[in-house]
């Protein structure tokens, strides 16, 4: 068993965690534009995720520091791993859905008019 500190401070991680992909939820279902659904899923899903997985390698650490296993540093070995391949497929997702948006919402703008000259 933990520390009531180190208890607390997981606790609060993991709530800022939940709290921050029901907020991600929320804006995928609330806003109505992709832009804005994009931002909130992207920013809030990341903070949520690291939320989780910081109070994850806390608990591995403190573990691992009063006397555990090697099964605590090969847990935050593979929560590190986990939380690289997320922002990285989270970016990769980001960029594309940019580079869609910006190719479908192209503004077609009007061939140049000519401009009659009158007489001078």
């Amino acid at each position: 068993m933990s520390s009531p500190f180190v208890d607390s401070i997981i606790f609060l991680l993991l709530f800022i965690g939940v709290g921050f992909g029901g907020i991600s939820v929320t804006g995928l279902l609330l806003f109505p534009d992709i832009r804005s659904r994009m931002y909130t899923a992207t920013r809030a899903s990341l903070i949520s995720i690291s939320a989780i997985t910081l109070s994850v390698i806390l608990y591995a650490l403190f573990e691992l520091v009063s006397g555990g296993g090697n099964q605590y540093s090969t847990l935050i070995l593979h929560t590190l791993v986990l939380i690289i391949l997320v922002v990285v497929a989270n970016v990769v997702v980001y960029m594309t859905i940019t580079d869609r948006i910006k190719t479908q919402n192209a503004c077609q703008g009007q061939p140049e008019q000519k401009k009659v000259e009158g007489p001078e």
